[in-house]
């Protein structure tokens, strides 16, 4: 993975026209102790959690969703649960591609991580565990079935699943850490280039705890830090009961403590997440995050502190927000990947840019990362908002991945505009925040 984006990143880059593209829907959820009624923490009885009310609702948030990749938290770690799931949910009216794994868990935990996953597009080639002192996270190394995988062209995407430690104490929030720092040796160890998404219950309460920063900032090695893709669309930050973040919330899916096996409150917290390696998000290994795809299911908007369900929701249908409701306190969340075979000669002369700068926001120094389609020198230049040049100067790039060492001039915090032009005329315009204000940020936006 290359050095990319921090927190509050924001991108203003040109779309990529891929061909011969298949897309894939990538869907978390937690299924709230799905089959488990020995929970030693949470009020989850068979009559209050009924597994066979709780299928009713998932087949009716599936045929929703139609994913590809189904991963979960809070699955009941048993293989007749697990076939169970495959029969009433997946495999279902004349579908019969949908697969999974065998059970691992070393940790001994009532409940697990899982996968299940579309075996026409894909195959899972293995399955990795990252253990940790609080509970195991699972790698699962899936390729694709494209075209070009009879001439050893594989296409490969890794999904690591985590649900980190509940909690807002101190001890909580070290313990989040630790689990992560776990999941980045091992991506580093195994996987440093590879499409990497990591996924999960995160249990987190801000962009500013370390965990987070860890993922997205702070690890020792760069190459292997994450991309969130609401930092695209201004949705990082401090989300807690904080209602300027309410179209990014995913827990809890109900208001009144109707139910104690669910947390009450309304949607109020962003603690589902899922990041991508920048491999993903620019597309270097023939996966490419569809944008603006990245989606909390039933997440209207308008239901800050409130019940999914309650009132008219525009995300979904009626019955698909009661079924969120009813199923689990935790909203899945989404997102699209495009699957292409390599371009061929005609589209590389196509490519883009795909520039990024990081860190951003910038205070003194940074660097600017972009996809030259092909060996030049190119162009660079910094403007105002009001199309001022305030600096130019060319560098040699080879074709591939390159980096530029940006010395930013002194200037006042704000939002910049960074223009990136080849000797082929290819131009990306790349947005650019001086200053280290969150608010300054958002208000830029």
């Amino acid at each position: 993975m290359n050095r990319f984006v921090s927190l509050f990143s924001l991108f203003l880059l040109t779309s990529l026209s891929l061909r011969g593209q298949d897309t894939i829907t990538v869907m978390q959820y937690n299924l709230l102790e799905y089959g488990n009624y020995n929970s030693a923490w949470a009020s989850c009885y068979e009559s209050n959690n009924n597994t066979q009310e709780k299928d009713e609702c998932i087949r009716t948030i599936l045929d929703f969703v139609h994913p590809d990749i189904l991963t979960v938290n809070e699955f009941g770690a048993t293989q007749a649960l697990q076939d169970g799931f495959v029969k009433h949910n997946l495999n279902i009216n004349g579908v019969t591609y949908w697969k999974t794994d065998d059970i691992v868990n070393y940790a001994g935990s009532n409940i697990i991580n899982h996968i299940f996953y579309n075996s026409d597009k894909m195959a899972l080639r293995r399955h990795r565990v990252i253990r940790t002192s609080v509970r195991d996270i699972d790698a699962y190394e899936l390729y694709f079935k494209t075209a070009s995988l009879a001439a050893h062209d594989t296409i490969k995407l890794v999904c690591v699943v985590a649900h980190l430690k509940a909690g807002s104490e101190p001890d909580d929030v070290s313990k989040r850490r630790a689990m992560l720092q776990n999941a980045m040796y091992f991506i580093e160890e195994n996987y440093p280039r590879d499409n990497v998404l990591i996924m999960g219950d995160f249990n987190m309460y801000s962009a500013t705890e370390s965990g987070y920063r860890l993922l997205t900032q702070t690890y020792s090695n760069s190459d292997v830090l994450f991309v969130d893709p609401l930092s695209l669309e201004g949705g990082v930050g401090n989300w807690d009961n904080n209602r300027e973040f309410a179209p990014f919330h995913t827990q809890s899916t109900t208001r009144l403590n109707n139910n104690s096996c669910q947390s009450n409150g309304g949607l109020d917290s962003r603690f589902d997440i899922m990041m991508m390696s920048d491999e993903i998000y620019l597309g270097f290994n023939n996966v490419r995050y569809v944008n603006h795809s990245y989606k909390a299911i039933g997440n209207d908007g308008d239901h800050f502190n409130l019940s999914i369900n309650e009132g008219y929701n525009s995300a979904v249908p009626s019955e698909v927000a009661n079924a969120l409701f009813v199923n689990s306190d935790h909203l899945p969340i989404t997102m699209k990947l495009a699957v292409y075979a390599k371009l061929d000669v005609n589209e590389d002369t196509d490519a883009r840019l795909m520039a990024y700068v990081t860190p951003n926001p910038v205070s003194s120094a940074a660097k600017l990362c972009f996809y030259n389609p092909s060996e030049g020198k190119v162009r660079l230049e910094l403007l105002s908002l009001q199309g001022q040049t305030l600096m130019a100067e060319e560098h040699h790039a080879t074709e591939g991945s390159n980096q530029v060492d940006l010395s930013i001039p002194d200037l006042p915090s704000g939002l910049y505009l960074l223009r990136l032009t080849t000797k082929q005329g290819q131009a990306q315009v790349v947005k650019m925040v001086v200053g280290n204000s969150e608010c300054g940020m958002r208000n830029a936006e």
